[in-house]
C-alpha cells in the first residue's frame, strides 16, 4: 500500500470511529458539545456532557476484530 493511501485510510478509520463513539454517546444520553476540537497542545476527538459531568474523550479505532 502506498504511503498516501496508507494515511487516508487511516483518517478515515479513525474518522469512522469518532463518529460511532459520538452515536453512542448520544444514545447514552451525553449531548456532543463538539468534536475534533483543536488547542495548541493538541486535539480533543470528542466533548460532551449529560448535563451533571463534562467529558473529554480521546477515540482510538483499531481494524479487526
Amino acid at each position: 500500500m502506498q504511503i498516501a493511501q496508507k494515511n487516508f485510510y487511516k483518517k478515515f478509520l479513525g474518522r469512522a470511529g469518532e463518529i460511532k463513539a459520538a452515536e453512542h454517546l448520544k444514545k447514552k444520553g451525553f449531548k456532543i458539545i463538539k468534536t475534533n476540537y483543536k488547542t495548541p497542545l493538541g486535539e480533543i476527538d470528542i466533548i460532551a456532557t449529560d448535563n451533571e459531568y463534562t467529558v473529554f474523550i480521546e477515540v482510538k479505532t483499531r481494524a479487526g476484530n
